[in-house]
């Protein structure tokens, strides 16, 4: 146990774990992490395990991984296998992994026929629509079920019955008898089973009924020792819920505390599940891990870390308030932490060839910082010769106001190499400019400058013969400016189609150093003076593919 006196809260759950450890309403602090695994993970989800994980940690406790795998309708074994390597990803390990279907749905069964023994749940022969139609609305009372009287020997015998597979789907569900003049529409007799003749991915045919999340989610809780179930703000209506199944089904104190907190709105970032799949099963994106997705396997092809997720989460409050957070934010934590950790590498994206009329030597060596900000990245060997590649807008024939970079007759310093003028232009038939002839200043290198001459600019560029093309991959978001929420507008009957922003992937070829590769999928690179980028696990020897992660250029105003 932690020494509370050395702890400072830094959000309001912390403070509450804190007076609750003080009052001795628990003695330590286990948390859970709780996925349907019916999708990938996305960044939302982030949010909810890392604070998971991270006040469990701060408290010396610990956390669980747990397939709530209740409804193999939508289940796959494939997407628990992936919350497993995501969360290792982030960072976390969780102490158990843990599947609902496995080690609870006994359990979870027994508890229910108590329920029926108890008088507290009944088996309900109205249908899914006929239930919904009887529950009221929140200014009008529930209408009890016609079998809410049922006999409990009878209940429990259908109840039997449909564990034995004797109904069809739909036929029968077993509700809690709670109170249908509830003011919560959630307490007015949920249905806690229903028949599913569906086979499950961990358990076959082993089960034909499965209980529904809201009755399985606290009892597992509960069965796990878990003493904060800390959610977003979406199950805070749930919460009585959750309490009354703990309190009539596992009977102990202290029970689980669920405390809530704001769900991560991302401004005009889709991040519904079934959204998602929509569009990966249409075929419309590269799949779940498409890097315009903004699911954890997506962020991370696209060359996003787990620390600027980590950092983001942590570092933009933890508060019940809903709001909508500017992409510029998470960007602002993608630049820092990729700023520290990736390696420059000269990349021309757009390329011009210059021509070096007075140097007839072999290529010459040249080193480059791996890295500015970290003395220990070391360097690489790039190269300066005859035939070299600079962006086409570091020349311009007739600059701009306040231009410091190369025009005919003026100089520029070319990156850790030399002094370059430009002495000539050359065109092609069709007007459009061939190559551009420089002159180099031998006294000029970097580092040893004995020339006098001052330039005002200094460029990148790539020497021919330490030249190599790469594939760039550019992503535009992949809904429309104006749905600063589209999830929202998509559940209030707006089109995918409509949403959807068109032309969002962008391909085209550059010139790189021959180090990259080198490169590994997911290895990260800043290309200088352009941005952050990152290789594609869809590279090949014959065709490099980097994703461009995001600019250089920041936006956002952290304070």
């Amino acid at each position: 146990m932690v020494n509370l006196d050395e702890i400072t809260p830094t959000n309001f759950i912390e403070e509450e774990i804190i007076k609750d450890l003080k009052n001795g309403v628990n003695t330590e602090v286990i948390t859970r992490c709780p996925p349907e695994p019916s999708g990938y993970w996305h960044i939302g989800h982030c949010k909810a395990w890392i604070i998971n994980f991270e006040t469990a940690k701060k408290f010396g406790g610990y956390t669980n991984l747990r397939m709530d795998d209740t409804n193999p309708t939508k289940e796959d074994g494939d997407f628990a296998n992936s919350y497993v390597d995501d969360l290792r990803w982030l960072g976390y390990e969780p102490k158990n992994v843990i599947y609902a279907s496995e080690q609870y749905f006994d359990i979870m069964y027994k508890m229910a026929e108590q329920l029926i023994l108890d008088g507290k749940a009944y088996v309900c022969e109205l249908s899914a629509d006929e239930i919904n139609a009887t529950r009221g609305t929140l200014t009008t009372i529930g209408t009890p079920s016609p079998y809410r009287d049922r006999p409990v020997d009878e209940s429990l015998r259908l109840f039997r019955e449909m564990k034995e597979g004797k109904y069809p789907d739909g036929k029968m569900t077993l509700r809690a008898k709670i109170d249908m003049s509830n003011p919560n529409i959630c307490m007015r007799d949920p249905v806690i089973y229903r028949i599913m003749h569906v086979n499950h991915y961990k358990t076959g045919d082993k089960w034909c009924i499965y209980p529904m999340y809201d009755f399985a989610h606290p009892i597992e809780d509960a069965l796990e020792g878990v003493t904060y179930s800390l959610c977003d703000i979406n199950f805070e209506n749930n919460r009585p819920l959750y309490n009354w199944f703990i309190d009539n089904v596992w009977k102990r104190y202290p029970r689980p505390r669920q405390i809530e907190f704001a769900k991560l709105n991302l401004e005009n970032v889709l991040l519904g599940k079934r959204y998602l799949k929509a569009l990966v099963n249409e075929g419309k994106v590269l799949g779940w891990d498409d890097p315009r997705f903004y699911t954890i396997v997506g962020m991370r092809r696209r060359g996003i870390t787990a620390q600027a997720i980590k950092n983001f989460v942590m570092n933009n409050g933890i508060t019940k308030a809903e709001s909508i957070i500017p992409l510029s934010a998470l960007e602002y934590y993608i630049r820092e932490d990729l700023n520290k950790i990736t390696t420059r590498a000269m990349v021309v994206l757009d390329p011009l060839k210059v021509v070096i009329t007075n140097y007839d030597a072999e290529p010459m060596e040249i080193e480059i910082d791996n890295n500015p900000n970290d003395e220990n990245a070391g360097k690489h060997k790039a190269r300066f010769g005859k035939i070299i590649y600079i962006e086409k807008d570091d020349f311009a024939i007739t600059p701009p106001p306040k231009y410091n970079r190369l025009t005919l007759g003026g100089v520029v310093r070319l990156k850790d190499a030399f002094i370059i003028k430009c002495t000539d232009v050359i065109y092609k038939e069709n007007g459009e400019i061939d190559y551009i002839t420089a002159e180099y200043i031998p006294s000029s290198r970097s580092g040893n400058d004995t020339s006098g001459i001052k330039a005002k600019g200094t460029i990148h560029f790539v020497e021919e013969s330490n030249a190599f093309p790469i594939t760039i991959r550019e992503f535009d978001n992949l809904t429309k400016p104006e749905y600063l929420e589209p999830n929202k507008a998509l559940a209030d009957g707006v089109p995918i189609d409509e949403i959807l922003a068109e032309n969002t992937l962008h391909e085209s070829t550059a010139l790189a150093e021959k180090f990259l590769q080198n490169a590994k999928p997911e290895d990260k690179f800043q290309f200088m003076r352009k941005g952050f980028y990152t290789l594609d696990k869809d590279s090949t020897e014959n065709n490099y593919i980097f994703n461009k992660t995001i600019s250089l250029k920041d936006t956002f105003n952290k304070k």
